[in-house]
């Protein structure tokens, strides 16, 4: 059984905090805008509100927080009453927010300062995978030290995937979360084009679902030419390029902006100018890595 101290027990905190207390451990928790309905159903459970920091402390193994942002972070560890100033130093330290890589790193030079260990361990996945303990925990810290957290971090998570040094779990969220989030627009975008043009939807989608918009490039395409170093021409980004170009023209004579595919035209037509006019449409991951240097 661990001593754990909680801070953050809103929507995804609370069942969380709520999981670590299920599977055996001893939880206090601490959060000035706690609901009545969240601080009742953990009190339940058997965890101690806190009304301090300084209280929240007390004989902790490990400190949790899970905050709406990186400032909420930054003043919960270093404010004049925060953790790191605090007599109390015999944690470890999991910080479960989706924040900046650099806040995180910056954080956890603070800590190292003092002698103790961070980790960055965001979350991926939804609520209902809070609740049900079935979250993705990417975490960021020393690997020497990882199997020290893991068991607790497996109370939350199904899968608890160490990615790097301190940062590695924040970028790593980041990372996922730009392309679901982008995704999310081009998926959009194409569900209205299907309805804007009388396609019936069941069908369009069970369609998408066998190709590489539906699968996802990372299923389909790249991992068979350019993950492979192989970008001989499959499907070339100047047919690509053609084809954009036709989608965004229905979809201007259709009334439909098409945001994303605007901003993907940009791309392509930049590779026209080059050699990669006709290697296959994967090299455009050799292509945005050169311009990126």
């Amino acid at each position: 059984m661990s001593n754990v101290g909680f801070i953050g027990v809103g929507t995804m905190g609370c069942p969380m905090a709520s999981n670590i207390i299920s599977k055996g451990n001893n939880l206090n928790f601490f959060d000035p805008f706690v609901i009545n309905e969240n601080r009742s159903n953990l009190e339940k459970l058997g965890a101690k509100y806190c009304t301090s920091i300084k209280e929240l402390l007390e004989d902790r193994d490990f400190i949790i927080t899970m905050l709406p942002n990186g400032n909420n972070v930054k003043e919960v560890c270093l404010k004049e009453d925060g953790l790191l100033n605090q007599n109390y130093k015999n944690y470890i330290y999991i910080d479960m927010s989706t924040i900046l890589p650099a806040d995180s790193i910056h954080i956890n030079e603070s800590f190292k300062s003092k002698n103790i260990t961070m980790f960055d361990a965001p979350v991926a996945r939804l609520v209902n995978n809070a609740i049900d303990g079935t979250l993705l925990i990417l975490v960021g810290g020393d690997k020497n030290k990882f199997e020290t957290v893991k068991p607790l971090l497996e109370t939350m998570g199904s899968d608890v995937i160490y990615c790097g040094l301190n940062g590695s779990g924040s970028k790593m969220k980041i990372i996922n979360n730009y392309m679901s989030i982008v995704s999310n627009i081009v998926t959009a975008e194409t569900l209205t084009l299907v309805e804007k043009y009388g396609i019936d939807l069941e069908l369009a989608i069970k369609l998408l679902k066998t190709t590489a918009a539906g699968k996802g490039h990372l299923n389909v395409s790249y991992p068979m030419k350019v993950l492979k170093n192989d970008v001989s021409p499959g499907f070339k980004n100047t047919l690509a390029l053609k084809d954009l170009k036709l989608a965004l023209e229905q979809g201007s004579i259709d009334g439909v902006d098409l945001i994303t595919g605007k901003a993907a035209l940009k791309t392509y037509e930049d590779a026209e100018n080059t050699t990669y006019k006709d290697l296959d449409w994967t090299s455009m991951f050799n292509f945005i890595k050169e311009k990126n240097n």
